[in-house]
């Protein structure tokens, strides 16, 4: 009867589980379609008379105040988790992330997120949200050279020693890799070629700055990452809560260091160009037109998507995240064209269904993430439980049960580098 009623709650857990990772992930998908779909009807209902400089200072506005949202919610976050913790040892450890020393490539992160961030709301301004998610698909592309270009770096420049720079590039440009890879560039070139995207090289060029950005802001911070002490740290075993926390502490550092650069820039252009900032501000204030609506949406949504982002990370490993990544782009180009009334052809279509096999081959084993990363956590637990219970057996039983947490280990290799996975949401 015991075994029966374990299994059965076994079952319910994993049941629970899922189903709190189908609600997180489909509110990610919604937040984020909302985000791209709001930018792109807050620029079209925007009247300007001087176009190229006030659409420029209003996606300027945008991003700063985008950014400075996320920073207020990221204080507030730690200020409730410091109240909740005053009584435990770890006392201020969740506002320590604010006051702890800023290296140089910090800034240089958040210039990157801060840059990353105007030039989609750039490609907005200049292009549909469909064309600009499918330029956005060709990230994990960029990702790919600049690690490469990072591990080169590293070994031949810096510590001058490549004795590992060999074997990193093999595993990195690997057959599976390369082939997925051609197979994501012809899928968003087949999209990108059909008549009803209507592509604008200002929008492309945006997003493709994008995109830069943004990689380099991952591989960057994936490599002064390795060797500090909360990499270190992280090979002890986590909670889902400790990987959310530490998920949401790289979120609001990458955050705040991007909103000090945005809001920087934003009084220098409010000082340069007070008439063109005064009109901008009138013009979203006016209620015939609903830009404050679509204002308050393109801004609040940018956060939540974030947050939902973050949180099915720590559900999931950092392969199935990436690999939800891509279908997050994939839906935001079929949403946006539905809303838009942007007709995809047969091309576009097969185009779709390339770029989503592409990014399935580029993600490593992702049929057995996609499979296990929800039974695979639960059953760790059971199995750690399992083991507990049988410290006072015989030997030989108490090391049968403990393999079973063996075999499903709690952490996979993927999710222990949190600061890195965390921050490919953004």
């Amino acid at each position: 009867m015991s075994d029966s009623s374990s299994t059965h709650s076994r079952l319910l857990g994993g049941m629970s589980l899922s189903t709190l990772i189908f609600v997180c992930t489909s509110s990610w998908y919604i937040s984020s379609n909302s985000n791209a779909i709001a930018s792109q009807v807050l620029f079209s209902k925007f009247d300007s008379k001087d176009a190229e400089v006030e659409i420029t200072l209003l996606a300027q506005l945008l991003t700063t105040s985008q950014l400075l949202l996320g920073t207020i919610f990221s204080l507030a976050f730690f200020l409730c988790c410091g109240n909740v913790v005053s009584s435990n040892e770890n006392q201020g450890s969740g506002g320590r992330v604010f006051f702890e020393k800023v290296r140089l490539y910090d800034l240089f992160i958040g210039l990157l997120h801060y840059i990353g961030s105007l030039c989609t709301n750039m490609g907005f301004a200049y292009g549909s949200a469909s064309l600009v998610q499918c330029v956005k698909l060709l990230e994990p592309i960029e990702t790919l050279i600049l690690m490469v270009l990072a591990i080169v770096i590293r070994d031949k420049v810096l510590s001058r020693s490549g004795d590992t720079t060999k074997l990193e590039i093999q595993q990195i440009l690997s057959v599976r890799k390369v082939t997925s890879t051609f197979v994501i560039i012809g899928g968003t070139m087949m999209l990108l070629t059909q008549k009803s995207m209507e592509p604008n090289p200002k929008s492309i060029a945006f997003a493709l700055v994008s995109g830069f950005c943004m990689a380099s802001r991952n591989v960057l911070k994936k490599t002064t990452s390795t060797g500090s002490g909360d990499t270190k740290a992280s090979g002890s075993k986590k909670s889902s809560l400790d990987i959310f926390v530490t998920g949401m502490q790289s979120f609001a550092f990458i955050t705040t260091m991007a909103a000090i650069p945005s809001l920087a820039i934003t009084l220098i252009c409010w000082a340069y160009n007070y008439s063109s900032m005064h009109s901008i501000i009138s013009s979203l204030l006016k209620k015939e037109n609903d830009t404050s609506q679509y204002l308050a949406r393109a801004v609040v949504f940018h956060c939540l998507y974030n947050i939902f982002s973050i949180t099915v990370l720590c559900l999931t490993s950092a392969t199935t995240h990436s690999l939800l990544n891509v279908g997050k782009r994939i839906v935001n180009v079929l949403a946006a064209a539905a809303y838009f009334g942007v007709a995809l052809s047969a091309s576009g279509k097969g185009g779709i269904a390339l770029a989503a096999l592409g990014a399935f081959l580029y993600n490593d084993n992702s049929v057995e993430s996609i499979r296990s990363s929800v039974v695979a956590k639960y059953f760790a637990q059971a199995g750690r439980k399992g083991c507990n219970n049988v410290l006072t057996s015989q030997e030989g039983e108490r090391s049968v049960s403990c393999s079973r947490s063996e075999e499903y280990p709690l952490t996979s290799p993927e999710s222990e580098d949190e600061s890195t996975s965390s921050v490919k949401s953004v």
